[in-house]
């Protein structure tokens, strides 16, 4: 039984280690061919999980060629957009200037039920509000509203509105977090004293404290 555990344990840390090289990014955000390595990694690694007479080696080295072609493949095509295009293709307008292109339709094999739902995703539930969208080499749809249908921004109706500064989390689930409250340039005294005015006496008390580089902050408490 523990050979089978700790041969598992060391594919799965390896697989991460290695999907960790390839970036961060979502199954919906992945270029071709790092969803195929995705894909090739996962059968790869579950042979030598699954029996015991194949030796480890087997699973570690198909993985971490995979993802060494994977990196190399990436830095080759950040120096070449024929290759990029090659491999990942090039994006297809469907709406141009409100109007809706069919045989791009066709081309990319897109039902119009799929382009409303994806509009549909993008906040939008009228096709006529739409003046340029097209789908992008990782498959999602890009979408440009119509000026008269856009939400108007703060610029355009003559107000000045602060900049908003990010929050950080400074306390998650009762435990402190020390690097993004230096970073902020924050004390822990004045955490104190904030959790202390709230009327919290232990940071086991709280669930979540965020604040930015002013001190602005919120509160909330675990439930009881």
């Amino acid at each position: 039984m523990l050979i089978p555990f700790a041969r598992t344990l060391i594919l799965y840390l390896a697989i991460i280690l290695a999907l960790r090289l390839m970036g961060k990014r979502q199954v919906g955000e992945m270029q071709p061919s790092e969803l195929v390595v995705t894909i090739l990694v996962s059968a790869v690694a579950s042979v030598p999980m699954q029996d015991i007479d194949i030796p480890l080696s087997h699973g570690l080295v198909p993985v971490l060629t995979l993802i060494a072609a994977e990196v190399l493949i990436s830095a080759l095509t950040l120096k070449s957009s024929r290759l990029r295009q090659l491999l990942s293709g090039k994006p297809v307008p469907v709406i141009s200037d409100g109007r809706l292109d069919q045989n791009a339709l066709k081309k990319l094999r897109l039902s119009t039920d799929d382009l409303l739902e994806d509009l549909r995703l993008s906040g939008v539930f009228d096709l006529r509000q739409v003046q340029f969208a097209q789908l992008e080499t990782n498959g999602q749809l890009s979408v440009l509203l119509r000026s008269g249908d856009a939400p108007a921004t703060p610029a355009q109706l003559g107000q000045r509105v602060p900049q908003a500064l990010p929050m950080r989390t400074l306390v998650a689930d009762g435990a402190l977090r020390e690097e993004p409250l230096r970073q902020l340039g924050l004390s822990r005294d004045w955490l104190e004293r904030i959790l202390k005015a709230a009327g919290v006496r232990q940071l086991k008390e709280v669930f979540l404290f965020c604040a930015d580089e002013k001190g602005d902050h919120f509160l909330i408490k675990k439930e009881r």
